[in-house]
């Protein structure tokens, strides 16, 4: 396991993200210090806008969600890509985006044991 106890979000865009239930959503899309985007598919295209909170964290291969595949679906699915003035994506970066939380940290999950099959 990582010698580290969190990992920054932005360090993990592009991370492929699993739900509770073990199913493969997509990947990071983008993320500001309240919501992770996660985009499936290419040609038709889903985006989950899913709070911070609902990520358990990261196994060193995966993003782990405490939520099912179903709820993300139910909750968090838009039709809408995300405004790259209001989140950080690998591609541009923060640009002058107020990333940073009011203690001046970029938001962390935590890193968590591989789930075993």
């Amino acid at each position: 396991m990582n010698s580290e106890a969190t990992k920054s979000l932005t360090d993990l865009t592009q991370e492929s993200v699993h739900t509770s239930d073990d199913k493969d959503i997509g990947d990071i899309e983008a993320t500001n210090k309240e919501v992770i985007v996660v985009k499936r598919g290419v040609s038709n295209i889903h985006y989950y806008y899913i709070p911070i909170d609902r990520v358990e964290g990261w196994d060193e291969h995966v993003v782990r969600l405490n939520i099912t595949e179903q709820e993300v679906k139910d909750k968090y699915e838009k039709n809408l890509e995300p405004d790259p003035s209001k989140y950080y994506t690998k591609n541009q970066g923060y640009g002058n985006l107020d990333f940073q939380d009011s203690r001046g940290e970029i938001p962390k999950i935590a890193v968590i044991a591989k789930k075993g099959k």
